[in-house]
């Protein structure tokens, strides 16, 4: 594996997430240079999420604690209100070309 287990950082962003779940483990991934957060719980995969950002900072607190299974719900939920709004915005369009086109 191309991981490096990172011990401490600038931030304190390791210990940090040790207080969102105590088994989270930061790691540097080589091939992809990206960070990687895993939990030392789950035996046959440990993976948990790609952090989405080039650096550890306070955003990867945020993104850990928003993407746990006990926010599932309300992840759906969100994603469910942009589609929604992504739609309307869509026919909002659709009809807006339409009485173009009609009026030309």
């Amino acid at each position: 594996m191309n991981l490096i287990k990172i011990i401490g950082d600038v931030f304190f962003i390791c210990q940090r997430l040790k207080e969102v779940d105590e088994s989270y483990e930061v790691y540097f991934n080589l091939s992809t240079k990206s960070y990687e957060v895993h939990s030392n719980k789950q035996q046959k995969n440990s993976y948990c999420f790609k952090v989405p950002y080039p650096i550890l900072d306070e955003r990867t607190i945020d993104y850990a604690i928003k993407t746990r299974a006990e926010n599932r719900d309300k992840i759906i939920e969100e994603i469910e209100l942009n589609n929604k709004l992504i739609e309307e915005k869509n026919i909002k369009n659709q009809v807006n070309l339409l009485k173009e086109a009609l009026c030309l």
